[in-house]
């Protein structure tokens, strides 16, 4: 198990130092009402008091519950923060696009969220700072340009199996926690139901491919379904490709 002290201690230092060593004056996230964006939330108001800035994005579809909690978190934070409903920006996208599935709108509602927040980290010179976990991000789980998209991430490297017990430690009021992991992309959407298992045994699968351990006592769909996304999904880690003209 974790130092969840030692953990706290240095993400705080983290994202001061970046910030810091980047010349920025804070730093802006969007908060959604999850239990990662409320976990990086408190993590940087540890670590830079007044100098963060939150988004609140919801469309008309968006979990009223997460909005409530989210503006709950801000007024206990006293955390600086804007409420900008997206639904006519992403209507004006739909009309422009061809038989918009809920997947691919979900994926206009995260870019749109990404372009305003990079837009306000200009205005206040802050710099984006990125609220995906590691189970997330190994398993391609975000919109590439779009959630995916920050300028740093303290938590990148936690599993969201670790993440449950870090927020409680760190001080994440408990509705955060005990929800059901959702990106909330469309209504009644869930993590878990999408990917079909849940994030302990995602995680588990995870750990041991990491670690080179044998794969064969998991389910077989589970492994299955990891390794899939893992090698599907790999693009979204990796810098775009740029041609080497010098191997001309």
């Amino acid at each position: 198990m974790r130092d969840y002290k030692k953990l706290e201690n240095f993400l705080c230092d983290f994202i001061e130092k970046y910030c810091k060593e980047s010349g920025a004056n804070g730093v802006i996230l969007g908060l959604s009402g999850g239990l990662d964006s409320a976990l990086v939330a408190c993590l940087c108001k540890k670590a830079l008091k007044d100098n963060v800035f939150a988004l609140l994005m919801p469309t008309n579809s968006s979990n009223e519950a997460n909005l409530k909690d989210a503006l709950s978190l801000c007024k206990d934070l006293n955390l600086k923060h804007k409420l900008i409903n997206i639904q006519s920006i992403l209507d004006s996208f739909i009309l422009s696009c061809d038989d918009v599935d809920r997947i691919r709108m979900g994926n206009l509602a995260a870019r749109i969220r990404m372009c305003l927040l990079y837009d306000y980290s200009a205005l206040l010179s802050y710099l984006v700072i990125g609220t995906s976990n590691k189970s997330e991000l190994q398993l391609g789980y975000g919109t590439i340009y779009g959630d995916l998209a920050h300028a740093f991430n303290p938590i990148a490297q936690l599993y969201k199996s670790e993440i449950f017990s870090f927020a409680s430690f760190v001080g994440v009021p408990d509705i955060f926690i005990k929800k059901a992991p959702s990106a909330d992309l469309y209504d009644g959407q869930s993590d878990e139901l999408d990917l079909g298992f849940s994030y302990e045994e995602i995680d588990e699968v995870l750990m041991a491919i990491e670690n080179n351990k044998e794969l064969s006592y998991f389910d077989k769909n589970l492994v299955d379904m990891v390794k899939a996304r893992m090698k599907k999904n790999a693009f979204k880690l990796k810098m775009p490709r740029i041609a080497d003209i010098n191997e001309i």
